[in-house]
């Protein structure tokens, strides 16, 4: 897993920095984009060289989604149908108002491939890897997920944007690899620091949600940050 970004809201417009999303590879070769949002589509060019099919949104801010419209319709034009999977609440309300500017001229189901999945369902999103989705507690609809191997075991999850919520946080800390959106500064949509401590053990990372590389290594030293750029294996 590479870390694309860790801008939250206003941190691409106003700070320059790309906002939250990830990208899973398999043998180097990318395979599925966590988010979409604004300025990732630039960053995913200039590092990868071109977008999976995959394309997982967790939810409908411009800073997970903004720039999902314009890829996919782009994509299409290159014979690239991308698939956009989702919870199904989400992928709802991504076809109604996300992907708006495009429904004078096809429908959603003519630009892209759509997989809603249900609470307590999986699907496959490459090499034995299954998803599910685990809804969260946000301004707007989010849901976090657990990426499963063949096996069942659960290798990566992540909290999506949400509040602190234990029965959320138990159900995702069971993965190998757990990545926690959190704040410095508590606020009624997203968690803190503080309040997520106790879950960081040595498979705990902390999404560096809108800090700067300076902040991160100075500030919050003490705290395993992921910010743009860095890899975990998984």
């Amino acid at each position: 897993m590479v870390v694309i970004g860790s801008g939250a809201g206003a941190s691409y417009i106003y700070d320059g920095l790309t906002s939250s999303s990830f990208m899973l590879l398999k043998s180097g070769e990318p395979f599925c984009l966590i988010d979409l949002g604004l300025g990732v589509g630039r960053q995913v060019i200039e590092r990868f060289g071109q977008f999976p099919r995959n394309i997982v949104i967790t939810h409908n801010h411009s800073d997970h989604a903004g720039d999902l419209a314009v890829v996919l319709r782009v994509e299409l034009a290159k014979e690239c149908k991308s698939k956009v999977i989702a919870a199904t609440a989400v992928t709802e309300r991504l076809k109604q108002h996300r992907i708006a500017e495009h429904l004078e001229q096809m429908n959603a189901e003519a630009l892209a491939d759509w997989v809603a999945v249900d609470e307590n369902e999986k699907t496959d999103i490459g090499f034995g890897l299954t998803i599910q989705f685990y809804q969260g507690v946000h301004s707007e609809l989010s849901y976090g997920f657990v990426v499963r191997d063949e096996n069942g075991h659960a290798r990566l999850s992540y909290t999506g944007d949400s509040k602190f919520e234990t029965d959320l946080y138990q159900n995702l800390s069971e993965a190998d690899v757990f990545i926690m959106d959190a704040r410095p500064k508590a606020n009624p949509w997203h968690a803190n620091f503080i309040e997520v401590k106790e879950w960081l053990t040595p498979n705990g990372y902390i999404l560096g949600h809108g800090l700067t590389k300076e902040q991160a290594m100075t500030e919050y030293a003490s705290l395993p940050l992921l910010l743009s750029n860095q890899q975990i294996k998984f």
